[in-house]
């Protein structure tokens, strides 16, 4: 079961499971939620993505020459590799200023960026890693269950 509780005033929200929180999630790729309330992103494809967002703009400025708001959030998750000794790409934690990121990759690229715009300061995507494999990419590597940051 997975809990995500964001705080940013005056938004707030918070998934106990996803069973019937279709209209709370938008999702795209190859992502979907199970019959038990899971949120699988991807399947046993290689080299596929899958999205959920929150599907309503959040505002972390409440005015444009006013202070950014901060946010909290927790959350719980499983990855599950097909071959456990050899991992995964992951997942990220993402805030981005849209939804669409059709020309992004899987694999390093985390659904997120593709290679040409990779390294772009314009790009304005805040994306905390969860990594099973140790790449060099993007984020934080994640070999433990305890990681510090």
């Amino acid at each position: 079961m997975a809990k995500t509780q964001i705080l940013i005033w005056p938004t707030e929200f918070t998934y106990e499971g996803f069973k019937d929180n279709n209209q709370y999630l938008s999702l795209n790729g190859n992502a979907e939620i199970e019959k038990d309330g899971i949120l699988r992103l991807t399947n046993d494809t290689s080299r596929i993505l899958g999205h959920a967002f929150y599907p309503e703009k959040v505002k972390f400025k409440n005015s444009s020459d006013g202070p950014v708001l901060s946010f909290s959030t927790c959350f719980a998750f499983a990855i599950q590799s097909v071959v456990p000794r050899l991992g995964g790409h992951g997942f990220a934690f993402t805030i981005s200023p849209n939804k669409n990121l059709s020309n992004a990759l899987p694999s390093q690229y985390l659904g997120l960026l593709n290679s040409s715009d990779m390294g772009n300061f314009s790009n304005h995507i805040l994306a905390v890693e969860f990594d099973t494999i140790q790449d060099f990419e993007l984020g934080i590597l994640m070999t433990t269950i305890l990681e510090l940051i």
